[in-house]
């Protein structure tokens, strides 16, 4: 049955697909170390009037060129929090220049390092929002397994109601059935000039409220009825036909509340969704140190420089002939000049952010704590309750049967049996829904402490208690 509630709900399907979606996220953040390839193609026309100086260089009153330019390059993102390319750039230089039929090609191959030395360095800046985005995932998967604990007990708990239901009905049609028998009999004793008309209408009127007893009985077994439907993705019209297999009975429950205890700490959804958080915030409290720092980069660079008058050509000088190496090497320093305000109150707002999410985290586990004492008491006194109520119905039932024994003697009244049968009606009610107390109780219990998945069988596969 669960089965069927776990494919139909749509509550269920929602909470899933929002941690299905949490993951793909997570994933789309690995993408910052994919390495970008960068192609250009370009055409670049200049056309101006010298200066004096400039006349004098080049010997012409106004400088003419058209070059076409071609690039390719690899950038990337370095674990250490540096950025990486490595290209080559071609240019095919055209102006007023040179000679005539004379063709230059101009090449530039090279790599450019960038390293962040204080504010971005390493690992932990880089991967800050990777961390960030698997605790996202992690905690839409805490929040679809509370989501799915509770659909599924709050299905398991319909399902005993409709148990609990129709066995009500059968207890009533009992009832009916009882007060039939003693009608027929008064009616019988009555002819046969054994007793008054009094006891005859004693026992019709004994039998209309029992019938009105079942009726009612029937109307809840339809509300069972339609409130496990909605579980189970269907219309109670077509649920009528659901018919509990397992029968309602009381169940033996011994809470170890240390137990129940270590089982809540370990796999409480929302206690263990709350410890992402806190996690969550400490790598933004950790970010936001990094960004108080001030901002030294270590640049560096190495290329081979070609020019040649054919595009070949600027190739060999470049790789082959390499006569021509430029490198450079240097820091560059950026510090705020006002101490850098928004980093400081960053900072500040990260830290009351992690206290924040630590005193969320201790309100939950108060709650956790206090629901489990609650409901361990409530199990076991219901186990009690259940027990003892279960003594009185068989008491009733001895009554009963003996008030029934006097009756067919002669000894006793039709009042007398049906008053009998009625405290065991009710005893029976009492008894019935006691135990349906202490099996909702005993769910609640397994929900609370975050173990119902797992002893129902329906824990995610991907879901890791932490040590």
């Amino acid at each position: 049955m669960l089965s069927q509630v776990l494919e139909a709900n749509l509550r269920i399907q929602v909470s899933q697909l929002d941690h299905e979606i949490a993951e793909e996220r997570a994933k789309a953040e690995w993408a910052i170390f994919e390495p970008v390839l960068l192609m250009t193609l370009a055409r670049e026309a200049n056309n101006r009037e010298n200066t004096t100086e400039q006349f004098l260089s080049q010997r012409v009153s106004v400088f003419d060129e058209h070059n076409d330019i071609y690039s390719a390059a690899i950038e990337g993102v370095l674990p250490t929090g540096g950025k990486v390319r490595v290209g080559t750039q071609i240019r095919d230089l055209e102006n007023n220049l040179q000679l005539p039929g004379r063709n230059e090609w101009e090449s530039y191959s090279g790599v450019t390092v960038t390293q962040p030395l204080l504010r971005n360095r390493g690992w932990g800046a880089v991967a800050s929002q990777i961390e960030l985005a698997a605790g996202d995932s992690s905690i839409a998967l805490q929040d679809y397994r509370g989501q799915l604990a509770l659909v599924l007990s709050e299905a398991e708990m319909a399902y005993w109601e409709l148990a609990a239901a129709s066995k009500f009905v059968e207890m009533s049609q009992a009832s009916v059935d009882t007060a039939g028998v003693v009608l027929r009999e008064n009616k019988q004793r009555f002819e046969a000039g054994k007793t008054t008309e009094m006891e005859v209408l004693q026992a019709e009127a004994g039998l209309a409220l029992r019938k009105s007893h079942l009726s009612n009985a029937t109307q809840r077994r339809l509300d069972a009825i339609a409130r496990l439907a909605a579980f189970l993705g269907m219309t109670a019209d077509k649920a009528q036909s659901v018919v509990p297999s397992d029968s309602i009975q009381l169940i033996g429950v011994e809470p170890s509340i240390e137990q129940a205890l270590m089982e809540g700490v370990k796999s409480h959804p929302a206690y263990l969704a709350q410890i992402e958080r806190c996690n969550q915030a400490g790598v933004r409290l950790a970010y936001a140190k990094g960004e108080r720092l001030p901002q030294l980069d270590l640049k560096a660079s190495y290329g081979l420089n070609g020019l040649a008058n054919t595009f070949k050509g600027t190739i060999d000088e470049g790789f082959i002939d390499r006569d021509f190496p430029s490198w450079y090497v240097g820091f560059e320093l950026r510090v705020p000049l006002t101490a850098g305000k928004r980093e400081r109150h960053q900072l500040a707002a990260a830290d009351i952010r992690k206290r924040q999410s630590l005193l969320e985290l201790s309100a939950i586990e108060i709650d956790l704590i206090n629901g489990i004492h609650v409901l361990v008491d409530k199990v076991g006194s219901l186990s009690e309750r259940s027990g003892a109520l279960d003594q009185v119905v068989e008491l009733h039932e001895r009554v009963l049967d003996n008030e029934q024994e006097f009756l067919k003697a002669g000894k006793s009244e039709s009042r007398k049996v049906l008053e009998a049968e009625e405290d065991l009606s009710e005893a029976r009610l009492e008894a019935l829904s006691s135990i349906l107390e202490l099996r909702r109780a005993a769910v609640e219990l397994l929900v609370q402490q975050g173990s119902y998945l797992r002893k129902r069988g329906f824990d995610l596969a991907d879901f890791t208690e932490p040590e």
